[in-house]
C-alpha cells in the first residue's frame, strides 16, 4: 500500500494488537514528529515507509532488529560497487532504518490498473526490469521476490526494482513468493530446493516471464482460475499459447521454460530487440545526491541520539 498519508495514530490503529507498545519501533514516531509534513507513505508486512520530504522516504522496521531489513541493507552495500538506474537508490543506512529515493507514482500494479490514453511502454519496462535483476545476479544474488508490488514507477513512466528483504545467494533454497511469479514443484521432481526451487537464473527468469505477460496482457497469468487450479497448471508446466513469431512472446515463453543460462542472456536478447527505441533515464546530479545523503544522516542522528 502506497500514498497512504497516515499519521502515527492512524498507524497504531492499523496495526491494532499485532504489536505490543514496547516492541513497536520508537524511531517511526520520532521520524513522523521530526518534520511537520512527514506522513506514513506505505506499509509492508514488517516495515513502515515514512515520507520525510518530496524526494526522500525512510523504511523503518516495525520491530527493532528485524533481520530482513539487515539483509536488504547488505544488498544495498553490495550495490555500491555498481550502478543500476533501475534499482531504487538507497541514500543512507542506519540501524533499523534505510533512507531511499522517493518514487511517488505507486507500484507497477497501480500503473497497470490506470485506464490511461498513454500506452504502456512494455518493451522499455522489460529492458529496465531485466537490467535490474541482471545487476543483482552479477553480485551472486537473486532478488527472490519479483512481483508487481516490488516494482515502482518513476517520473518518466519507467520502472525501478525495490524490496531486497528476501534477496538470497544464488543456489540457496527459495521459500517466499506467490503464484504466478513463483511455482511449486511436485515431490520427487529433479528440481530440489525450497518450496519454490533453488534461487537462481531459472527462478528469476520465470518470475520475469510472468511479469512480462502481465505487462503485455494487462492481467496476471491464469488470473481467471481459482487458486488450486492455477497452482496445478503451473505444477504441470502448462502455460497459455503464445505467438513464437512475436519477439516479446517468444521471450516470455523462453523465461517460463528456463531457456536462458543467465538473466544477463535474457537482457542481451531484449536489448537486441529494443535497439534505440527505449528512453534513457537522466543521470542523477551528483551534488544533489550528496545533499540528500547529508539530509538523511541529519534526520537519522536526530531520531536516534539518546
Amino acid at each position: 500500500m502506497t500514498g497512504l498519508c497516515m499519521d502515527y495514530d492512524d498507524l497504531i490503529r492499523y496495526f491494532g494488537d499485532r504489536y505490543k507498545t514496547t516492541a513497536f519501533n520508537p524511531v517511526i514516531e520520532r521520524l513522523l514528529l521530526a518534520c511537520p509534513s512527514s506522513t506514513v507513505f506505505a506499509l509492508g508486512g514488517h516495515s513502515v515507509v515514512v515520507q520525510i520530504s518530496p524526494s526522500i522516504v525512510a523504511k523503518v522496521v516495525v520491530q527493532p532488529g528485524d533481520s530482513r531489513l539487515q539483509n536488504e541493507q547488505k544488498i544495498f552495500h553490495l550495490l555500491e560497487q555498481t550502478e543500476c538506474r533501475y534499482i531504487a537508490k538507497c541514500l543512507f543506512r542506519g540501524t533499523d532504518v534505510s533512507f531511499l529515493e522517493c518514487l511517488p507514482h505507486g507500484t507497477l500494479r497501480d500503473r497497470m490498473s490506470i485506464i490511461s490514453k498513454v500506452p504502456r511502454p512494455v518493451l522499455q519496462w522489460m529492458l529496465q526490469l531485466s537490467s535490474a535483476v541482471a545487476c543483482i545476479e552479477n553480485l551472486g544474488y537473486a532478488h527472490g521476490d519479483i512481483n508487481p508490488q516490488n516494482v515502482l514507477v518513476d517520473d518518466n513512466d519507467g520502472l525501478k526494482l525495490i524490496d531486497f528483504d528476501h534477496a538470497l545467494p544464488i543456489g540457496d533454497r527459495l521459500n517466499v513468493g506467490y503464484e504466478p511469479y513463483v511455482r511449486q514443484y511436485r515431490v520427487g521432481t529433479k528440481d530440489k530446493g525450497g518450496s519454490f526451487g533453488v534461487a537462481g537464473p531459472k527462478t528469476e527468469q520465470y518470475a520475469l516471464g510472468s511479469m512480462f505477460w502481465y505487462m503485455s496482457r494487462g492481467t496476471e497469468l491464469y488470473s481467471e482460475l481459482e487458486g488450486p487450479d492455477q497452482v496445478e497448471r503451473l505444477l504441470d508446466d502448462i502455460f497459455p499459447e503464445v505467438s513464437l513469431e512475436d519477439p516479446m512472446d517468444k521471450i516470455i515463453d523462453n523465461c517460463w521454460h528456463g531457456r536462458y543460462n543467465r538473466v544477463a542472456d535474457l537482457l542481451r536478447e531484449i536489448e537486441g530487440i529494443a535497439g534505440s527505441t527505449t528512453k534513457e533515464q537522466e543521470l542523477v546530479n551528483g551534488m544533489e545526491e550528496v545533499e540528500k545523503r547529508r539530509v538523511c544522516e541529519e534526520y537519522y542522528n536526530s531520531v536516534t541520539r539518546p
